[in-house]
């Protein structure tokens, strides 16, 4: 099956509904590191991310992630299972090491 490809405007929406979303887990982390915003905002980026690969391709959403940090100036948080004591299992790619 062939990925569709964002038009320029629709590319921009999805890059500035991300860096929102990034945007607002970054705040939620200086409130409060680990607490339930910045798990749930965590999670809105998971699941924004996921859905996104399902439609556009790896590639591309590569691509839409590489844009968001440069305009941010922020990494991504690793995106996972979260344990009990607030770590995240497995390995995220596009997430920063640390986060």
């Amino acid at each position: 099956m062939t990925q569709p490809v964002l038009d320029a405007s629709t590319r921009r929406q999805v890059v500035d509904e991300l860096t929102r979303l990034l945007k607002a887990f970054h705040e939620a982390e200086e409130k409060n590191e680990g607490g339930f915003a910045s798990v749930s905002r965590r999670g809105h980026l998971g699941g924004f991310r996921w859905a996104l690969e399902i439609i556009v391709g790896r590639h591309a959403t590569s691509e839409i992630l590489e844009a968001v940090r440069e305009g941010a100036q922020l990494p991504f948080p690793h995106v996972g299972p979260v344990a009990d004591d607030g770590t995240i299992s497995g390995m995220d790619s596009e997430a920063a090491i640390g986060l």
